[in-house]
């Protein structure tokens, strides 16, 4: 069975995705639909928030950015370093030049080193996130966690390696399973469902290297399941508690 994705830009065999088929079976599923609908909708609103940086107010700008900064998760510690030295007219202008079809995700390392105030690698994840967030639907998300091409690491690469492992790879392999996960029933409508099922998995991931010990104490009582563990991946477990409130 083949379809066409704008964000691929060329046929997918749907009848491929056996990974997309057990993650969904195995770490989707389970959840329910009505939980990952709730979550696809906080993600996205988190989204629209790093959009909203673009036409933020020069006093509401340093608070703004830093609430951004909070929802991934490598860049919190430094996320009073970021908001200080990286320019709020930089950060305007990332978000201008994605929306306006200048920047891509292959331009990441560029976005990166664009911003300031804290190791490249973690620049790398709020580059991707700005991208992600100014566009949805056209820059899938391509962070660390997500896809990491010098180590060729990441919850990317249970549904396989990105064929050149490359960026724009990652951003086409991104779309092909956003196309596997409708055809299996997952009722994702943008990118942001894509990334709570890449959180799923990363989150199975780190429970399964998580130590027996340990998951018998506070954390395993703490963050039962995949699932909030993953809103903590995605960086919205705040935004979860006040909707749950």
């Amino acid at each position: 069975m083949l379809a066409t994705d704008p964000t691929v830009g060329r046929p997918v065999d749907l009848t491929a995705g056996l990974t997309a088929a057990r993650v969904f079976r195995e770490r989707v599923v389970p959840c329910g639909i009505a939980p990952l609908r709730k979550l696809e909708t906080i993600v996205e609103q988190k989204l629209a928030a790093v959009r909203a940086l673009e036409h933020c107010g020069t006093d509401r700008f340093p608070d703004e950015f830093e609430e951004v900064i909070r929802g991934v998760a490598a860049a919190r510690p430094h996320r009073t370093s970021m908001v200080g030295e990286s320019s709020p007219g930089e950060v305007r202008a990332i978000l201008r030049e994605a929306r306006e079809g200048i920047l891509g995700v292959a331009a990441l390392p560029q976005v990166a080193d664009r911003l300031a105030g804290a190791p490249r690698e973690v620049r790398l994840d709020v580059a991707s996130e700005l991208l992600h967030g100014s566009v949805p639907d056209r820059i899938a998300l391509v962070a660390r966690w997500v896809w990491n091409p010098a180590r060729g690491t990441g919850a990317l690469t249970e549904f396989g390696i990105p064929s050149d492992g490359s960026y724009a790879a990652a951003q086409t392999r991104l779309g092909e399973i956003r196309l596997e996960l409708a055809a299996l029933g997952f009722p994702c409508d943008s990118f942001a469902g894509v990334d709570v099922v890449m959180a799923l998995a990363y989150a199975a991931r780190l429970q399964q290297a998580t130590d027996a010990r340990l998951r018998s104490g506070g954390l395993e009582a703490l963050l039962p399941g995949a699932f909030p563990l993953a809103t903590m991946i995605l960086g919205v477990r705040r935004r979860v508690i006040d909707a749950n409130r």
